[in-house]
């Protein structure tokens, strides 16, 4: 069992290490950005006992629609409800604002990396569809991929 609860700015170094270690699916810079988007973005935290199992955070990106802005659950963790309820608390949040949609964005389908194979699943089985996909979104020079956004609607 675990407790969901809305994120303090003392959360911020437990959601880090949770990040920290999902090297899949988190580099360096993805890092450096959650640190940043922590004193900004409200999220919720997944916990059991002093555990921090899991993280999710959001923004409105205008009055239509929110941003399902980073999540992760320790990877041990994966299977067992906690990004589900994640999900659903930013959901709930983001409806109770008036937002029509919870918006994600990821790697497009044509990137072949089976972590965001399974990212992408997750989405979809929670009732994201995709929305639209940005070419030539993420990376630099030769190294650009696609960008895949789904939406949920509230």
């Amino acid at each position: 069992p675990f407790a969901g609860r809305p994120m303090e700015a003392r959360d911020a170094p437990a959601v880090l290490a949770v990040a920290r270690g999902l090297p899949k699916w988190f580099t360096a810079e993805g890092l450096e950005d959650i640190r940043r988007d922590l004193g900004s973005h409200e999220g919720f935290v997944a916990v059991r006992g002093d555990r921090t199992l899991g993280f999710a955070t959001s923004y409105p990106l205008d009055r239509e629609v929110a941003e399902l802005s980073w999540i992760g659950v320790a990877e041990e963790e994966h299977g067992h409800g906690i990004g589900t309820a994640l999900v659903a608390a930013i959901a709930e949040a983001a409806r109770r604002r008036g937002h029509r949609f919870l918006e994600v964005s990821t790697v497009a389908d044509d990137v072949e990396y089976a972590p965001y194979a399974e990212t992408r699943r997750f989405y979809r089985a929670r009732g994201f569809a995709d929305h639209r996909v940005d070419s030539k979104f993420y990376g630099q020079g030769d190294d650009r991929y696609d960008r895949l956004l789904l939406r949920l609607p509230l």
